[in-house]
C-alpha cells in the first residue's frame, strides 16, 4: 500500500517505510498523484517536468525515472499506453482524505458534526501544499490547493463561531488575516469573534485596517456584507450566538461505579475522609487519596462516595483521568466529560479549556455535587475540575502526592498504606473461603502479599481457581512471582503499577531508586542515599522528595526513608539491572565502614543506633559476596563500635576469619572472632557452654594486651569461672584484665572490672575484700563522672550492686567520659548483665571506713 502526503512536504510511504526520493522522482510522483487513477501521457509528463527546458532524450529520462520510482514505491505505478498510471486502488493520500472530509461536512446533520469534520480536514495540512516540488506542471495545482486550504479554514471558522466558540478562535483568526490580509470573509469572522468577546473597539479597528488596505492596493471598498456588519457593530446590533441550552434542573448525575467486593481493612481511612468533609462555611477543598498502584485508592474513593451520597443531593460524577496510562485525559477532555455528566450535549461543549472551565463553574455554582477524579497524573488535570464553592467537593486519587496542588487550593491528603496482616488474612479468607486458608503455608501466603490489596485479590482469585493446590506450594510460587501474579482477563500486576510509577520519574530519581535497591537495608538514611548515588546530601534530598511524591519511598523519621516490602522487591529488581551495580555496592559498604570508624572516634553514635537494625542484613550481604576480609572487617568494626549483632552474624565473622587463617594470615583475627562469638552466646543460657568454649579458644589465641576484645573476653571468663566454682581461675583472668586497663584512661571500664573482681571474691566467701573492690569502683565512678551514687543502705547487698550497674550506665552519658572508655564499658556492662554479676547469694559486708581513703586515691590516679 502506498501512502502519499501532498498537503505539505511531499512524502511517500510504502508499506510503512518512508521512500527516499530524489528531486526529479518527487516531481514525477506529484504529477502522477495529482491525476491518480488517470493515465498521464509521456508527452504531458515531459512538459510537466521541464516545461520549455526539455533535456536531451526526454523519453529515456522519463523511462529511467519511472523505473527508479517504481522500485521505491512498489507496483502501484504501472505502464499504460500512451504513458503511465498511478492506480488509485493501491493509493491513499492526505489530499483525498481532506476532500472527503469536506464533502462529509457539507452533508453533516448537526453544526457540531460539521465543525468537527472541517476541523479534522484543516488539521491534515502540514504546511504549503506540494512543498519540495518545483515542476512547472504543478503550478496550477499548487494554486488550487492553496485556495482549498483557505476556503476550508474559513468554513471551519464559520462553523466554530456558529457554535459560540468565538473566544477561542481569536488568536487563529488574527494569524489567518495577517497571512491573507485581503480576504474579506476572514476579516468579517475576526470582527464578529472580537465583538462577541466584548472587544468592540478591536473589531472596528480590524474593519478600518481592511478598508485602508483595499483602498490603497485596489482602490475599492469592503463588500456590502462587511459594511453591513460594520454598521451593526457600531450600533451594538451584531448577531449573537444562539444561547446554549442549559441542562435540565432535574438532571442528577449518578455515575459512581459499583463498590469493589470484599472491601476490608479501610475503616480508619473511611473515617478520615468523612472527618475531612468541609462545612458550608469552609473554603473549597480537595480531598486527595494518594498511594502506590494496587493499594486500592479507587476502591476506597468509590466506597466512600456511596457512603456519603446523601451529603450531595445533586448527584455524583466519576471521571477517569487515566493519569498513570499513556492515554491520559487532557484538561479539556476531562472538563468535557464532566460537562456531559452535567447534562450538556456534545454539540453544546465549548471549544477551549477556558470556556469549558467557565461553563463548568457556572453549572456547579449553587449545587451540591461530589466529583471523583480517578487516577490523576498531574495537577493540571485537576485544577479546572475544582468546584467553585464548598457545597460541592472533588475527591481525587493519584499514584503521586501532587504536592503543587497545595499552592492552588486547600488540600487534605490521605496517603493509604498496605493492609495490616490481620486485614490481609481476612480479605484473602473472604475471597477463597475460610476453610481454604487453613494449613501450612497460609501465614506465608498472607505475608508474601505484603498487604497489597491487588496482590491479595489476584492471589485469592488464583487460589480459588486451584482448589487442590496446597498453600505451601502456592507460597513457593509467590516467593518468585508475587509482584507479577495475574489472572486471565485481568492484565493488572503489582510490578506493572510500580514500573509505571518508576517510568514517570526524573532519570536521576529513577536511578537513585534502583541504587537503593542494590542495598540490603530495609531503610536508608539521607546520607547513605547520597553516598550510593555519588551526590550531595542536598541533591539526594531532592531526589528522595520525588520518590516520596511518587509514593515509592516513605519518610519514616527525619532524614530516614524506607519502602514497603513489594516496592523493595521491585527496587531490588531495578538495582540488579544497573550496569555499575558493583560500584554502588562498594559505595554503600564504604559508607557503613566509615560510620563505624566515626563511632570509634566518638562521633555518630546516634546515626549508628538508627542503622543498627540494618547491620545483620549487611553482614549477610557482604558474606554472600565471597570476600572474607571485608566480612571480618565489618563484623569486627561493628563489635568495636558497640553495635549489637545477632549470633548468626558473628558466626559468619568466624567463618570469614577461618578462611583468612587458611590463607596464612595472622591468627589475631581468628582469636578475636572466637571472642566475639563467645561474648554473643553469653546471652543464651542454653548455649552458655558453647560460649565458654569459644572464649577459652580466644584466650589461647590472644594476649590480653592486644586490645579491648581480648580484655572483654578475659573479663567474661573471669566472671564465669567464679560463678562455676573456680574462684582462683576467675581471679587470675580478672587480674590480667586489670593490668591491661588504665584507671586514668579508662576509669569507668576499670570500675566495672573492679566490680567483677568484687563479685568473684564475694562468691568465694571473701566478702570484705569484695566490699573493698566495690568501694574502689564506686568512688572511681563518682570522681570521674561527677554523678553521685544514691543509696540508702550501707550494707552492700546484691540489690545495691544491681543498682550500681544502672548507676554506671548513667555515668556513661557524662560528657567527661572518653569515647573509647564508653565503648569498652558498654561491652563490659553487657557481660555483667549476661552472666548475672551482682546476684551473689551472700551479702557484701559493711565497707570498712579505712577503705574509703584508698578508693579515693585510686580515683585520683
Amino acid at each position: 500500500m502506498l501512502e502519499l502526503n501532498l498537503l505539505g512536504p511531499v512524502e511517500a510511504w510504502s508499506n510503512g517505510n518512508r521512500a527516499a526520493l530524489a528531486p526529479l522522482e518527487r516531481n514525477l510522483l506529484a504529477l502522477l498523484a495529482l491525476s491518480a487513477g488517470s493515465i498521464v501521457s509521456t508527452e504531458r509528463i515531459i512538459d510537466g517536468l521541464w516545461g520549455d527546458r526539455v533535456p536531451a532524450a526526454p523519453r529515456a529520462r522519463v523511462q529511467g525515472l519511472v523505473s527508479a520510482l517504481r522500485r521505491k514505491i512498489g507496483g502501484g505505478l504501472v505502464t499504460r499506453n500512451p504513458g503511465y498510471l498511478l492506480e488509485r486502488t493501491e493509493l491513499s493520500s492526505d489530499l483525498d482524505r481532506c476532500e472527503e472530509l469536506a464533502r462529509q461536512a457539507q452533508q453533516a446533520q448537526t453544526p457540531a458534526d460539521r465543525a468537527a469534520l472541517l476541523r479534522e480536514a484543516v488539521h491534515l495540512w502540514r504546511g504549503e501544499p506540494l512543498d519540495g516540488v518545483w515542476a512547472p506542471g504543478t503550478t496550477a495545482s499548487r494554486v488550487r490547493l492553496a485556495e482549498l486550504r483557505i476556503s476550508l479554514t474559513e468554513e471551519c471558522f464559520e462553523a466554530e463561531i456558529a457554535l459560540g466558540r468565538h473566544a477561542s478562535l481569536i488568536r487563529d483568526l488574527v494569524a489567518a488575516t495577517a497571512a491573507h490580509p485581503l480576504r474579506e470573509r476572514l476579516t468579517g469572522q475576526l470582527m464578529l469573534a472580537l465583538y462577541r468577546s466584548n472587544r468592540q473597539a478591536e473589531s472596528l479597528r480590524a474593519y478600518a485596517a481592511l478598508r485602508d488596505r483595499l483602498a490603497e492596493e485596489l482602490g475599492s471598498d469592503p463588500c456590502a456584507d462587511l459594511r453591513a456588519l460594520h454598521m451593526m457593530i457600531l450600533r451594538g446590533q451584531a448577531p449573537r450566538p444562539e444561547p446554549t441550552e442549559a441542562p435540565r434542573d432535574d438532571h442528577r448525575p449518578a455515575q459512581m461505579p459499583a463498590s469493589v467486593g470484599h472491601f476490608i481493612g479501610r475503616d480508619a481511612d473511611l473515617a478520615a475522609l468523612t472527618a475531612a468533609l468541609p462545612s458550608p462555611a469552609d473554603e473549597p477543598r480537595v480531598l486527595l487519596i494518594s498511594g502506590a498502584g494496587g493499594l486500592g485508592k479507587t476502591a476506597l474513593a468509590v466506597r466512600w462516595a456511596h457512603a456519603v451520597a446523601d451529603c450531595f443531593p445533586d448527584g455524583q460524577i466519576f471521571v477517569d483521568l487515566r493519569g498513570s496510562r499513556d492515554s491520559a485525559l487532557a484538561p479539556c477532555s476531562a472538563l468535557g466529560a464532566a460537562l456531559l455528566a452535567l447534562g450538556l450535549a456534545t454539540d453544546q461543549l465549548p471549544m477551549s479549556v477556558d470556556e469549558r472551565a467557565a461553563l463548568f463553574r457556572t453549572l456547579m455554582h449553587g449545587r451540591r455535587l461530589l466529583l471523583v477524579a480517578d487516577d490523576a497524573g498531574c495537577v493540571g488535570q485537576l485544577l479546572p475540575l475544582v468546584p467553585p464553592t464548598s457545597g460541592s467537593l472533588i475527591v481525587a486519587t493519584s499514584r503521586g502526592r501532587l504536592t503543587a496542588l497545595t499552592a492552588h487550593h486547600a488540600v487534605c491528603t490521605l496517603t493509604i498504606n498496605p493492609l495490616t496482616r490481620t486485614a490481609s488474612r481476612e480479605l484473602l479468607s473472604a475471597i477463597v473461603g475460610r476453610d481454604r486458608l487453613h494449613g501450612d503455608g497460609a501465614a506465608e501466603v498472607v505475608q508474601l502479599c505484603g498487604g497489597w490489596p491487588l496482590a491479595i485479590r489476584l492471589a485469592g482469585a488464583t487460589l480459588a481457581a486451584r482448589s487442590k493446590q496446597s498453600l505451601s506450594s502456592f507460597a513457593d510460587e509467590l516467593r518468585e512471582r508475587v509482584d507479577v501474579l495475574s489472572v486471565p482477563d485481568d492484565p493488572r500486576t503489582v510490578r506493572a503499577a510500580l514500573a509505571a510509577a518508576h517510568a514517570g520519574l526524573e532519570p536521576a530519581a529513577g536511578r537513585l531508586f534502583a541504587q537503593l535497591g542494590v542495598l540490603p537495608s530495609t531503610s536508608v538514611s539521607l546520607h547513605l542515599a547520597a553516598a550510593v548515588a555519588g551526590v550531595s546530601a542536598l541533591r539526594a534530598r531532592q531526589l528522595l522528595d520525588e520518590l516520596i511524591s511518587a509514593n515509592l519511598v516513605v519518610e519514616i523519621a527525619p532524614d530516614r526513608y524506607c519502602c514497603h516490602d513489594l516496592i523493595w522487591r521491585y527496587a531490588r529488581r531495578c538495582g540488579a539491572a544497573l550496569a555499575d551495580r558493583t560500584v554502588v555496592e562498594e559505595r554503600g559498604l564504604r559508607w557503613y565502614l566509615a560510620l563505624l570508624d566515626a563511632v570509634l572516634s566518638g562521633d555518630a553514635a546516634g546515626v549508628l543506633a538508627a542503622e543498627a537494625a540494618n547491620l545483620p542484613a549487611l553482614v549477610r550481604w557482604v558474606a554472600a559476596r565471597g570476600n572474607p576480609a571485608m566480612t571480618w572487617k565489618l563484623v569486627s568494626s561493628a563489635f568495636a563500635a558497640g553495635a549489637a549483632l545477632p549470633v548468626s552474624a558473628y558466626e559468619l565473622g568466624l567463618a570469614a576469619a577461618k578462611r583468612l587463617d587458611d590463607r596464612g594470615r595472622p591468627t589475631f583475627a581468628l582469636g578475636e572472632a572466637h571472642a566475639c562469638l563467645g561474648l554473643a552466646l553469653l546471652c543464651d543460657p542454653v548455649r552458655r557452654h558453647d560460649a565458654v568454649g569459644y572464649l577459652t579458644l580466644a584466650a589461647e589465641l590472644l594476649d590480653t594486651n592486644e586490645g579491648p576484645v581480648p580484655a572483654v573476653a578475659s573479663f567474661a571468663l573471669g566472671i564465669l569461672s567464679g560463678h562455676d566454682g573456680r574462684p582462683a581461675e576467675g581471679r587470675a583472668f580478672l587480674e590480667r584484665m586489670l593490668l591491661y586497663l588504665d584507671p586514668g584512661r579508662e576509669p569507668i571500664s576499670y570500675a566495672i572490672a573492679l566490680l567483677g573482681h568484687a563479685d568473684v571474691r564475694v562468691r568465694a566467701g571473701a566478702g570484705e575484700q569484695g566490699a573493698a573492690r566495690f568501694a574502689q569502683a564506686l568512688i572511681l565512678c563518682e570522681a570521674t563522672a561527677g554523678i553521685r551514687f544514691d543509696h540508702q543502705r550501707e550494707s552492700l547487698d546484691p540489690l545495691v550492686v544491681t543498682d550500681f550497674l544502672a548507676y554506671v550506665t548513667r555515668c556513661l552519658s557524662s560528657p567527661r567520659i572518653a569515647a573509647a572508655d564508653r565503648l569498652l564499658a558498654g561491652k563490659l556492662l553487657g557481660v555483667c548483665h549476661a552472666v548475672g554479676v551482682g546476684t551473689a547469694p551472700v551479702a557484701l559486708s559493711r565497707i570498712p571506713r579505712q577503705l574509703t581513703t584508698y578508693a579515693t586515691d585510686v580515683a585520683n590516679v
